[in-house]
């Protein structure tokens, strides 16, 4: 969100101003918010021009391939276009945004499972990934200390995903022997209500064996909390999945967002 105002802040903190590209002015302003971008392009669409002055701007239009926003994570596709967008042209001038109306936003993003692999296996995500405390067992007392090795994301035709690791033990006084397990994930990944991207259906793994469906369960719904786009409500942003496509190695992601105010910087 802090992003998206300070484009707004140089969109409209433009108004007024002859000889400016505002265009180029809002490319070069997102060039320096992100790390980097094969392809970055930002239209504003104006007409009269004279309605920016208003504080109106009749649509913003975001273009990206090759994106990045983190150092270690590439975006392969991003296409975003906002709705009308108006503003108290008043209060701009003292870094405020105020919307006279909900600013509301079409997106499209494609990632690929070997960008998303890359940076799992980053020095910046890797550190997320040791000291692991797991109860194989599934009866939650007896949880030894792991660290997942070489995870790995795969999607896949048909909405389907696989995941997988290595769990590599770390020795202990009762166990200073290290052992490893594989462990699998296969699953269907949909959109519910366009308010979650959830899990169905998880077959779980370790070394070549099924897991009970307890622990299978309990993956599940773990997981399935994170992936609640409800949460944003408590940010002021509502959010939906409009269309959710696994094919085999990209995901592609529609959807919108809407915000009643931009929190203040």
């Amino acid at each position: 969100m802090e992003l998206f105002a300070g484009l707004l802040t140089t969109v409209l903190g433009l108004a007024g101003t002859p000889g400016i590209a505002i265009d180029k002015i809002a490319t070069d302003f997102l060039r320096g918010q992100i790390v980097r971008a094969d392809v970055l392009e930002v239209r504003v669409d104006n007409a009269p021009n004279y309605q920016i002055l208003l504080g109106n701007v009749d649509r913003i239009r975001v273009a990206g391939r090759g994106v990045y926003v983190l150092e270690f994570l590439r975006i392969d596709q991003v296409d975003l276009e906002t709705d009308p967008i108006s503003i108290d042209p008043n209060l701009l001038q003292s870094g405020k945004i105020v919307l006279r109306r909900p600013l509301q936003a079409a997106a499209r993003v494609v990632l690929r499972s070997e960008d998303i692999n890359t940076a799992l296996r980053s020095p910046n995500v890797q550190p997320s990934f040791k000291n692991l405390s797991i109860d194989i067992t599934g009866t939650n007392k007896n949880p030894e200390i792991f660290d997942l090795v070489n995870p790995e994301v795969t999607f896949l035709e048909g909405d389907h995903i696989r995941l997988s690791a290595t769990l590599k033990s770390q020795p202990t006084a009762a166990k200073p022997k290290v052992t490893s397990l594989d462990v699998s994930v296969n699953a269907q990944l949909k959109t519910i209500s366009g308010t979650k991207l959830q899990i169905i259906n998880p077959k779980i793994e370790l070394a070549g064996t099924p897991v009970p469906d307890r622990i299978a369960r309990a993956f599940t719904e773990g997981l399935n909390k994170v992936l609640d786009l409800r949460q944003l409500e408590s940010k002021g942003i509502t959010a939906r999945v409009l269309k959710l496509e696994l094919t085999e190695g990209k995901m592609q992601v529609i959807g919108f967002a809407k915000m009643d105010s931009i929190p203040e910087q």
